[in-house]
């Protein structure tokens, strides 16, 4: 038995029903305030065995936006778990426990499907008399499809004994795992404790043991004067005689009160002493928590064994009654406390926990280190709707695995590596790592903290951009593209124009906005098949095509890449890096010997014919195998090919391009920033003040 889906209708943050789909081990992610503590708080309401957290009140009940809960006069709400039983289908499964608690309320959808739950609370609430209104609600199960509308037939009230076989733990983000590694009342292991069936001749002898213990408590000289004082002091005030006998002693006196008082302690190590769970640090407490937890559902596991083992049988039982067929553990911010080296072990134990066949784990999480550890498929990602202000729940949408295996297992991967774009307002996805490096001290020189304004700059590469388009567009997370032109290169200028048009067409930007050119004509299918083949030479025309693509938010490090830019606007900053041996080097033919000359160093004018075949192999080299010829690059920018090749393709880009940054104050930065970089800034700014 699992909990498949929960669905939630105008309970707190969530207005319209949105469906929550769950596996073994989900994990909901999302910004402050998106709905991530309602969803769990929605299963508590429902399933804890703790009476007070089921008590709905005023305010889990959606307020719309513009309107004042004043002003409203009733209101409906409602949660609904649905459970599938899938071990029905499996052989090897132990199916007694899941289904006779609840097979007379299943509902079987198909032959070929798998049988469900639907168990769903409904809620009013009405203005009344009372401050906080009147509230009346209901467990139900719900007996029909999920497809077909739901009839007074097809609900019958739930008792509270058949939820009790549902456990949701619930651990919020604040919180103090001391008061459940205790034994006190409603903790895990006082239920487990609780049930334990202790023999007649245990019971008698753990109370002869306590007796003897109070005795030689009260034999001791002090005790025995501080327990008589006790005793005639409150002599002379007691009337009720249920009182009159006051006594000191240890605050046991058979097996059950005896329990109330244990607690887990560490043995003595090289320290020899022993050590309390209260003398735990926070983060200890937590995973010493999840431990317990894994403890306790590993024994209510044997227990279920025993029971089947004994046919059900009293005597032959170590315990008097059978633990819940489900444990829903519902964890807020797991990471809270915990060092970040611990984290790895946290989530292990969290995964063997949803390993179980009784268990099922829920988490919510702002961590990146979380996040990246866990199954991208079982994320749920929550938004805040913003003209709503409601909850919108989405999964994360990868590329068909069947169909586009490649695409499938490099965009798992990407944004396993870079998972904080979840939780970013704006995503900037550049070519690579120096855009990562150079974008982010252009946001901060024009006044964009990129920590502080919620942007990403990830590099995610030009492969497959477009379903990181989708996985963003499904997410309602904006975002901006920065690709390199590649002019000249095999595969770039109108190759890559015409691939940014098809994806983008593919993502739902219609053909007749995005390829209507000079004249209102539509470009035809066939006409955009060929884009590729356009000629090169005709840059003003490609300068077009890429201005219309900036209205989509996709820019090009024209005419090259962003480290060619970078280069062009600041050559003597890169050339200042250098030391007087380094440098590109001219080869000269002397006396039948071919010998080096640093660049730098050497009489140009002297070796004119040199360097320019120098360049004319840089442009090659730059524009690489099955490029062209530089014809659309000026003399300058093709000099600056021999440096490109130097420092970038020869170099490391990233320590190149710190390297520079370090020396250059904002207002260096400013004075030649690259046009398209400039473009990005000001829609950066556009899309977070909106």
């Amino acid at each position: 038995m699992k909990l498949d889906k929960v669905k939630l209708y105008n309970f707190r943050s969530f207005s319209e029903e949105q469906t929550i789909q769950f596996d073994d081990l989900t994990t909901i992610i999302g910004n402050n305030s998106s709905g991530k503590t309602a969803a769990l708080a929605a299963l508590n309401i429902i399933f804890s065995q703790i009476s007070n957290e089921r008590i709905l009140k005023r305010s889990d009940f959606h307020v719309p936006r513009n309107k004042k809960p004043e002003d409203m006069e009733k209101q409906e709400l409602y949660i609904e778990a649905v459970f599938s039983f899938d071990e029905v289908q499996s052989e090897n499964s132990d199916k007694s426990f899941a289904i006779p608690l609840f097979y007379d309320k299943m509902v079987v959808e198909s032959p070929e499907r798998v049988p469900i739950l639907r168990i769903r609370m409904t809620a009013i609430w009405e203005k009344s008399s009372n401050i906080e209104g009147a509230i009346e609600s209901k467990i139900e199960y719900i007996t029909c499809s999920e497809d077909d509308k739901i009839t007074d037939k097809d609900r019958t009230i739930v008792r509270r004994r058949d939820l009790d076989n549902i456990r949701v733990l619930y651990v919020p983000a604040v919180r103090d795992p001391s008061k459940q590694l205790k034994n006190v009342s409603g903790t895990m292991i006082h239920q487990i404790l609780s049930t334990v069936k202790w023999s007649d001749t245990t019971k008698q002898n753990i109370k002869n043991t306590i007796n003897q213990l109070n005795d030689h408590f009260i034999s001791e000289n002090g005790v025995s004067m501080l327990n008589q004082s006790i005793h005639n002091q409150w002599k002379k005030y007691d009337s009720d005689e249920r009182y009159s006998n006051a006594v000191l002693r240890f605050n046991s006196t058979d097996v059950e009160s005896s329990m109330k008082n244990s607690e887990v302690y560490f043995s003595p190590t090289v320290t020899e002493k022993e050590y309390t769970i209260d003398e735990m640090g926070d983060g200890l407490r937590s995973l010493f928590y999840i431990s317990m937890v894994n403890s306790i559902l590993e024994v209510e596991t044997e227990i279920a064994k025993e029971y089947e083992e004994t046919n059900g049988g009293e005597e032959e039982s170590s315990f008097l009654t059978l633990p819940p067929v489900l444990t829903i553990v519902a964890i807020e911010e797991p990471e809270n406390h915990i060092s970040p080296q611990l984290l790895g072990k946290l989530m292990i134990n969290l995964k063997n926990i949803a390993k179980k066949s009784n268990a099922q784990v829920i988490i919510t999480s702002h961590s990146p280190a979380i996040v990246k550890r866990v199954n991208i498929e079982c994320i749920r990602y929550f938004r805040m709707h913003k003209s709503k202000m409601c909850t919108i729940v989405k999964e994360i949408q990868l590329p068909n695995k069947e169909k586009f295996e490649e695409q499938y297992k490099y965009i798992k991967e990407a944004v396993r590596a870079y998972p904080e774009i979840y939780f970013a307002k704006l995503v900037i996805l550049g070519e690579g790592d120096s855009e990562e490096i150079i974008l982010p001290r252009y946001l901060e020189a024009y006044g964009e903290e990129v920590d502080l304004s919620g942007i990403s700059v990830v590099p995610l590469g030009g492969r497959y951009v477009n379903h990181f388009w989708r996985l963003l567009s499904e997410l309602d997370i904006p975002y901006i593209t920065l690709l390199d032109l590649d002019r000249e290169r095999e595969g770039g200028g109108w190759g890559r124009i015409k691939y940014v048009i098809k994806q983008l067409i593919k993502n739902g930007v219609a053909r007749k906005d995005i390829l209507n050119v000079e004249g209102g004509t539509i470009l035809s299918d066939d006409e955009l098949e060929e884009m590729h083949s356009w000629d090169t030479e005709e840059v003003d025309i490609m300068e077009g095509w890429i201005d219309l693509l900036e209205n989509y938010n996709v820019y090009f490090s024209s005419p090259l890449d962003i480290d060619f830019l970078m280069l062009e606007g600041f050559a003597e900053k890169y050339k200042g890096l250098l030391n007087s041996n380094e440098g590109p080097r001219l080869c000269i033919e002397k006396n039948g010997k071919t010998e080096k000359i640093n660049i730098q160093n050497a009489d140009l004018d002297k070796y004119r014919e040199a360097y320019r075949n120098h360049i004319d192999s840089d442009v090659r080299r730059t524009l690489k195998k099955g490029g062209g010829e530089g014809n659309t690059y000026n003399d300058e920018q093709k000099e600056l090919m021999l440096w490109y090749n130097y420092f970038f393709l020869n170099r490391g880009k990233p320590t190149t391009h710190i390297a520079v940054l370090s020396t250059m104050t904002d207002e260096d930065l400013k004075i030649n920033t690259p046009d398209v970089i400039k473009k990005i800034v000001e829609k950066a700014k556009k899309i977070l003040n909106n």
